[in-house]
């Protein structure tokens, strides 16, 4: 119990320091920033943009600016952006999942908002996939949100995967191959 608690803690005070660092410093999370970060480092540009993309999840940073960058470093591998962004987002949607049971965020938002988690739990539970799909879709709505819910409510895990899937490749195949003719 004593180890659940710090590593909850950790992973706050990650969360907190990464908004801390976006607010701050809202210039470093630019396309243009995110891009010339990933430059300086372009021993290995394809595996820190790689690294970048599947841990910048833990901090809650939103994966479009990654996708963005991703398509002004590989303009030529559009299908390489594609997969390493879905990739990074899975990674993060499994991890959110299962992270919110270990760290027991259903005891969290059940002892505070007990009602609004009951309602919530009947409607995923009853339309937990095209809830999720629509929600991972909708550009405007943090996807980590569902997926803490998600793995609150114990959702079933394959439905939920394939749910965040369909809607984020959706999504992020329209950044990149949208965004490609309008940044190009």
């Amino acid at each position: 119990m004593a180890n659940k608690k710090i590593l909850r803690f950790i992973w706050i005070a990650l969360v907190l320091a990464g908004l801390v660092l976006f607010f701050l410093h809202p210039d470093w999370f630019t396309k243009d920033a995110l891009s010339t970060f990933v430059k300086k480092n372009s021993s290995n540009v394809f595996w820190t943009y790689l690294a970048i993309c599947l841990v910048r999840g833990i901090f809650l940073l939103p994966s479009t600016p990654f996708v963005l960058a991703g398509i002004v470093l590989f303009p030529d591998s559009l299908w390489t952006v594609f997969w390493i962004s879905m990739l990074g987002i899975m990674t993060t949607a499994t991890y959110l999942y299962f992270a919110s049971k270990f760290l027991e965020f259903d005891k969290l938002f059940g002892e505070k908002h007990k009602k609004k988690t009951e309602k919530i739990t009947y409607k995923l539970n009853k339309h937990g996939f095209w809830i999720v799909l629509g929600w991972s879709f909708f550009p405007l709505v943090p996807t980590d949100l569902i997926c803490y819910i998600a793995g609150s409510i114990k959702m079933n895990f394959p439905k939920y995967f394939t749910a965040v899937f369909i809607g984020e490749a959706v999504l992020v195949g329209i950044y990149v191959f949208l965004g490609e003719s309008i940044l190009g």
